[in-house]
């Protein structure tokens, strides 16, 4: 039964559901919805490959029901089976790329075959995106082991030359560990993107100190800080805050973040704060620029990274956005949320808020509920 495709039919009509259901139960797992809100919790509990859809439905529309479908899996295909159709109906349908259309009553030998094709695309579709993660992930780790041997050896040089090196073979360092640095960074944000997407992301808990964790997120971007005449700097109280969660993960978000603000100001400071809520049940961390600021049009933009054409207008020559985009979606893992402040040319605060227990001392292990 497993290795079964799974198709779900979501029509209040009885009998289109058990004509549809009387065909395609001998090769298929098939699941029947009579409304929207039944749908939705099949696809939320069971594995669909496929799903016939019924537009015009009581209750929530069917329209409103593939908008969710896509949101929870784009990969899974939807024919539309109706008894109407509009020219509304085909836009919303082909802006949330459904497979095809069959009207009723329908014909039992072509929406058998639209089921098959659709299966096979899906499956076409998950085999490309296994073979792209692989590659992926095998290219970044081939690339990560020389970088962090570059990093770690620029760095003992560095040290080690310290009172030799003349201004320009400072700068020439500082820039070595500063690109260095940033291509590592990419190719962090692309492995961490990869698992994200793959849902192979654990969530390992640990009680740290994260303004230790923020002090050792301005070293890693001293650097990078210096080579643009920055101030990068960790504000606010001294004294240990010690806190439950991810803190791999959270660094990994504030790299993102301090990143982002490397590039995009050309002058001033960067700083780094953290406190705890009220409720003492939170934390919330605020990194904030001076920089060129992010346009009110374009904030919404952050989760899918800026198009190029916006980068371009508005001075963001580097990058893509995919830094921003996976602490978005990091800070969700984590539970959490991230807020923006900014306005073009006052600079940029990013505000993220994660719901933990502040810990009273370290040693302690949080785990999620």
């Amino acid at each position: 039964m497993e290795d079964r495709s799974s198709l779900l039919i979501v029509d209040d009509e009885r009998g289109p559901t058990e004509s549809l259901r009387m065909i395609f139960k001998p090769e298929y797992n098939v699941f029947t919805a009579a409304g929207g809100e039944q749908a939705l919790e099949i696809l939320h509990s069971c594995p669909i490959d496929v799903v016939t859809l019924d537009l015009r439905m009581p209750g929530m529309p069917g329209t409103e029901v593939m908008e969710h479908i896509k949101r929870f899996d784009p990969d899974i295909e939807v024919i539309v089976v109706t008894g109407y159709a509009s020219l509304d109906s085909a836009i919303r349908g082909l802006r949330h790329r459904v497979f095809d259309y069959v009207t009723k009553p329908f014909d039992v030998p072509q929406i058998s075959e639209l089921v098959r094709r659709a299966v096979a695309h899906r499956r076409a579709t998950q085999r490309a995106r296994r073979i792209r993660e692989d590659f992926l992930a095998n290219l970044s780790h081939e690339l990560r082991t020389p970088l962090s041997a570059i990093i770690g050896y620029n760095s003992i040089l560095t040290e080690e030359l310290h009172t030799r090196l003349n201004e320009d073979q400072r700068v020439a360092f500082d820039r070595i560990q500063a690109n260095s640095q940033k291509l590592l960074n990419l190719i962090e944000t692309v492995l961490l993107l990869n698992s994200l997407d793959a849902g192979e992301l654990q969530f390992c808990a640990s009680t740290f100190d994260v303004r230790e964790t923020l002090r050792r997120a301005a070293r890693h971007f001293a650097a990078a800080a210096r080579q643009r005449g920055l101030t990068l700097a960790v504000e606010g109280d001294a004294n240990p805050l010690w806190v439950g969660c991810d803190e791999h993960k959270l660094e990994r978000i504030l790299w993102a973040l301090i990143d982002n603000a490397v590039k995009f100001t050309p002058r001033g400071s960067i700083a780094l704060s953290a406190h705890s809520t009220p409720d003492a049940q939170g934390l919330e961390i605020i990194v904030r620029d001076t920089g060129i600021g992010i346009p009110e049009a374009e904030l919404s933009q952050l989760a899918e990274g800026l198009p190029r054409e916006a980068l371009a207008s508005t001075g963001r020559q580097q990058g893509l956005g995919l830094g921003l985009r996976m602490s978005m979606r990091l800070t969700e893992f984590l539970g959490g949320t991230l807020r923006v402040r900014s306005a073009s040319g006052t600079g940029t605060q990013f505000i993220i808020n994660l719901p933990m227990h502040v810990a009273d001392r370290p040693g302690r292990e949080h785990h999620d509920a």
